[in-house]
């Protein structure tokens, strides 16, 4: 009987010079970072303080909505807080409703002035006086979500959906909601209904027409991207190979749901018929985990319909893979501390990840991607430059309990903060209209 000799055992005396020095740099890099994490994500963060938005933004102050019982407060130059008047004598969500039906011009000409409108301090308990609040402003509410965040209808109402369905590690960077079809929702609320997670979970707020005029200091983005068009490309695979190991479905983290839930139907006859209302091109692929992909062209910019002013109107800031690992480390740096290392730990493993699979994948292979419409790249210098006119043109605070933000989503975008706690410690949930209120034109404004 022939036995085979155990392999010798070499003490880590013996490891090879090379590796030890490997080792006793990370374990140095690692020792540094918790002693020292602001120095850590110093240098490993490429969100710098010239990132951040001014810190003189002018504002208003506060004034009342006479004979209403509440205060306004502008928290920036797109921005206005309403909250009652009196903090000691909490209203109702009843009462709110009411003051929006009853003061329809006033709400309105404010709306469009900022674009973004916080209700806070309210007793808007559970998810029916939340429609209720909703169901106020616009009756011509939505339900067809074409987004890639997982989204679900709430019980016992008929326009309320959860948010974003994501872990709490994954950040969502700022858009304007469906900015890729041709009639995207014109407003949009959120609802903060559970807040018991730890740290994190904001819902910063971009300014996108500020971003265009950031962007346009620039001479050459200007020329280009004001008449440039965007070509996105959307992929979904099939949801029985979600539910498998795969490299797109397990890995790739902008696949984020199979397409029978992006189009509520498993008939494909349907799918093309949805994708030809919405002006998709859409093709199935059935040799890679029965994918569909919808790839569509619209401007990079357009025209607010009620102002008129030019707005940075596009899906870029979700849709390319950078994006997130952008704002991880941007995360970081507001975070900061000890604190500060998970986002920059997520955003190093990201960067990694994407990297690796870009040696296996062509751009159009992962969950999304954008080109030009002729399917050039867009150059990287340029969507640095993108991300960094979006951070100068946001804002995001902690949500207080009940809080509801209506925001004009054809000027300004929402996105998610990452938080610490467990999935279930935080419910934000949204309804959205496909159009501005009719009442609001009545008379012909």
């Amino acid at each position: 009987l022939n036995v085979c000799p155990e392999p010798e055992r070499r003490p880590l005396s013996g490891m090879a010079p090379m590796a030890k020095s490997a080792l006793a740099a990370a374990a140095l890099a690692l020792g540094a970072s918790v002693l020292k994490p602001e120095w850590a994500i110093g240098h490993l963060s490429r969100f710098v303080d010239d990132d951040r938005p001014p810190a003189n933004l002018p504002r208003g102050g506060s004034y009342a909505v006479p004979g209403s019982g509440i205060v306004a407060n502008e928290g920036a130059p797109f921005l206005l807080v309403l909250s009652p008047e009196d903090p000691t004598k909490p209203l109702s969500g009843e009462f709110l409703a009411n003051f929006l039906k009853e003061n329809t011009d006033w709400f309105r000409d404010t709306f469009f002035k900022y674009g973004a409108v916080i209700f806070r301090g309210f007793e808007v308990l559970d998810a029916k006086s939340f429609e209720l609040v909703v169901l106020a402003i616009t009756k011509d509410l939505a339900t067809v979500y074409l987004g890639t965040s997982p989204r679900s209808s709430i019980n016992g109402t008929t326009y309320v959906h959860t948010a974003a369905e994501f872990k709490p590690h994954r950040t969502l960077p700022t858009h304007l909601e469906m900015s890729f079809r041709d009639n995207p929702p014109r407003t949009q609320l959120f609802y903060a209904h559970q807040l018991d997670h730890q740290y994190g979970g904001e819902t910063p707020l971009t300014n996108f027409e500020g971003v265009w005029q950031t962007l346009s200091e620039d001479e050459r983005i200007r020329k280009t991207y004001g008449v440039a068009k965007v070509k996105y490309i959307r992929n979904n695979d099939a949801c029985e190979s979600m539910n498998t190991f795969s490299l797109s479905s397990s890995l790739d983290p902008l696949m984020q749901k199979c397409w029978q839930d992006m189009f509520k139907t498993s008939d494909r006859q349907k799918v093309f018929e949805k994708c030809k209302e919405e002006q998709f091109e859409c093709t199935f692929f059935d040799d890679w985990n029965g994918r569909v992909r919808m790839t569509n062209v619209q401007p990079f910019v357009r025209q607010h319909p009620v102002s008129g002013n030019t707005v940075w109107f596009n899906h870029i800031n979700v849709l390319t893979k950078n994006s997130m690992v952008y704002d991880y480390e941007r995360t970081a740096a507001l975070w900061g501390g000890i604190q500060g290392l998970w986002p920059m730990v997520l955003g190093l493993w990201y960067r990694a990840l994407f990297g690796f699979l870009s040696m296996i994948w062509n751009e159009n292979d992962f969950g999304s991607a954008v080109s030009f419409d002729d399917d050039s790249l867009i150059p990287e210098e340029d969507l640095r430059a993108f991300k960094r006119a979006v951070w100068k043109n946001t804002m995001q605070a902690p949500y207080q309990l009940h809080d509801i933000v209506l925001v004009d989503n054809m000027k300004v975008g929402h996105g998610r903060e990452m938080y610490t706690g467990e999935k279930g410690s935080r419910m934000i949930m949204t309804a959205w209209s496909d159009n501005y209120p009719a009442k609001w034109f009545a008379k012909g404004e």
